[in-house]
């Protein structure tokens, strides 16, 4: 333990050299002022520093400060469009709770409504006079289509009948060119289908057997360490059966009170718990191998992949292997026979054209006759007439841009809250022109306290470790929370930023505020605490403490008692032991050269104590060393 002690003094030199400046100092101090006392009360007081054992909580952890800050805010602004209107209502103030799309402030809109009407105006008489000429366009149309509708109808007579003839035509090359098409279809389908099949068959012959023998090896891995698990899950099954049997008799050994038989079940408890222990890493350690095993596994079998085929994955290509003979052989006959479709499709073909070329000749003629009647210039004036007037109809139809951005501006003159939260700032007035952010929201609900974290402290320190935060704002009470973020990189003083969530049942923090944060390393509660000093080791390498077994002051006597140490902190070490009781007065240092102090009468002392956080707290002279 005094080896452990030096290490500490070792890794902090600075510190080390602080502390001793600082004690050097306090002893020179004490001695003057217990000399100053003597002569003065001619009555002092010697006592050798002492704790007393206690069950309490041992902690290690990292002490820190941060500023509070909401976890989400945002900012409410005016459009580039709107800044020079000035606010016309103010609805929240700072402090109020506010749901998104609730209204904030609104701006005195007054003239923008003025040119809104007024653009409004504009654009109602502009597609007025556009759906007026339209209107007059379509009825001179009308006219001159009534004058030569009557020689037209004679014409299409002529047409319909072509027409018929035409169609019955163009349906019989249709049939006939859907069956071509089919054939050909079918043929090429058969075609690419044996085309591929031969190619897939041939790639799969390079790649199926190596394949087979890579995902064989990975799966016989698979096997031996699934034994490999098993075995180890019935060695823990065994350890365990062995344990439960040592903690049976260990109980039955404390209730007997025979400190030998306690002793020697303590012994075999501890072996058989080692034992256990051991096991359940070995099958640890064996799930692992066979989890890795699995991976190698669904690794070969995903690895497995033809990319010309789009085949990806063992499973598939196996697939793709087995079917590929089958399919040449069905592609093969499918291809003859479509073949031979083709053909007789082909000539069938061919006939249709020809009489659909008579029938077109046919209907040619005919509507040449007609157009000649229909095309005539008055006509196409007319015509031309109505598409334009539908052309500034459609224009004018639409929205000018002018008063779609007014309108816009409008809509943008009513701000709204973007998110849920508390106004926290707000800088709007009634009559003001605002051209930066209205108001802040904040939520509140979920606070964060940042903080920074001396690099020496970093490396023990971890994402998801609890915290207790204290402010005086929160009136000292402790306010849970979780280290949630720790920046990878030093800032400019070399130490490291770091993000701490508080609790959303927590309250009391305020917003911009400071606040200390413990990051608690580790604890273990209901344990015996000790100064580091207080625990010493034989010459066998066994530990021990002192412990009082009378007399008082300086003529305290004490015994030996054997421990056990655990956990410890900077200065505090954690000790058991059957021999250790609640009460037991402990010397503060087995060095019996150290730990006797001196007190006036008016300042009687007391023994030493431990606050069951990792600060020291001694009669004599205390240190309390905060990481900053």
């Amino acid at each position: 333990m005094q080896t452990k002690s030096k290490n500490w003094f070792l890794r902090h030199k600075v510190l080390s050299i602080v502390l001793v400046v600082l004690l050097v100092i306090a002893v020179a101090v004490f001695f003057v002022v217990r000399n100053v006392m003597k002569n003065a009360e001619g009555l002092a007081y010697t006592f050798v520093r002492t704790t007393t054992l206690e069950k309490t909580t041992l902690t290690d952890s990292v002490t820190v400060n941060g500023t509070v800050k909401a976890g989400q805010d945002a900012s409410v602004t005016v459009a580039d469009a709107a800044k020079l209107y000035k606010v016309a209502t103010v609805n929240v103030k700072v402090g109020d709770a506010v749901k998104k799309g609730d209204v904030i402030a609104t701006l005195d809109t007054t003239e923008l409504l003025k040119q809104i009407e007024q653009a409004e105006l504009s654009y109602s008489d502009t597609l007025k006079s556009a759906q007026t000429s339209y209107a007059r366009a379509a009825d001179d149309l009308t006219v001159e289509q009534v004058k030569h509708e009557n020689t037209l109808i004679d014409l299409q007579a002529n047409i319909d009948a072509a027409d018929k003839q035409l169609a019955e035509a163009q349906e019989n090359q249709k049939k006939a060119q859907d069956n071509y098409n089919a054939a050909k279809s079918s043929r090429d389908n058969a075609q690419n289908g044996y085309n591929e099949a031969t190619s897939a068959k041939a790639k799969l012959d390079q790649y199926y057997p190596t394949a087979t023998a890579q995902v064989q090896q990975a799966q016989n891995v698979v096997d031996e360490k699934t034994d490999a698990v098993t075995k180890a899950q019935n060695a823990v099954d065994t350890a365990r059966i062995e344990l439960d049997t040592a903690s049976a008799a260990l109980t039955a050994a404390k209730n007997a009170g025979d400190s030998d038989v306690l002793s020697q079940a303590l012994s075999n408890f501890a072996e058989k718990q080692l034992l256990y222990d051991r096991a359940e890493s070995e099958l640890d350690a064996a799930k692992l191998a066979l989890s890795a095993a699995q991976s190698d596994l669904t690794t070969a079998q995903n690895s497995c992949a033809i990319p010309e085929l789009g085949l990806t994955g063992y499973s598939a290509v196996e697939t793709a292997y087995n079917t590929a003979e089958s399919k040449i052989a069905s592609y093969k006959s499918a291809l003859e026979s479509a073949q031979v479709a083709l053909t007789s499709a082909e000539t069938a073909l061919e006939t249709a054209k020809k009489t659909t070329e008579s029938a077109e000749k046919a209907l040619k003629s005919a509507h040449d006759a007609y157009d000649n009647e229909k095309n005539y210039s008055s006509l196409k004036t007319r015509a031309q007439n109505v598409e334009d007037a539908a052309t500034r109809l459609s224009q004018s139809a639409r929205t000018p841009s002018t008063l779609e951005t007014l309108r816009d501006t409008l809509n943008s003159c009513t701000l709204t809250a973007t998110m849920d939260g508390t106004i926290t700032s707000l800088n709007a007035t009634v009559g003001s022109v605002c051209t930066g952010a209205v108001a802040t929201i904040q939520n509140t609900d979920q606070l964060t306290v940042e903080v920074t974290i001396p690099a020496n402290s970093v490396p023990n320190v971890s994402e998801g470790m609890a915290c207790r935060i204290t402010s005086d704002a929160a009136s000292g009470q402790i306010i849970h929370g979780t280290l949630v973020r720790i920046d990878p990189v030093a800032n400019e003083k070399g130490t490291f930023g770091a993000t701490v969530s508080v609790n959303a049942s927590d309250a009391g923090l305020l917003i911009g505020t400071q606040a200390k944060v413990e990051i608690v390393i580790s604890e273990k509660s209901d344990v015996f605490i000790v100064p580091m000093d207080a625990v010493d080791i034989n010459d066998d390498g066994s530990y021990y403490v002192l412990r009082c077994t009378g007399g008082e002051g300086i003529a305290m006597t004490f015994e030996q008692v054997p421990v056990a140490v655990g956990d410890s902190n900077d200065y505090y070490v954690e000790i058991s032991g059957a021999g250790l009781h609640v009460g037991d007065v402990i010397r503060s240092s087995t060095n019996l050269n150290e730990g006797i102090e001196s007190s006036s009468a008016l300042s009687m002392p007391g023994s030493s104590n431990s606050s069951g956080n990792g600060e020291p707290q001694e009669a004599a002279i205390a240190f309390t060393i905060e990481e900053e």
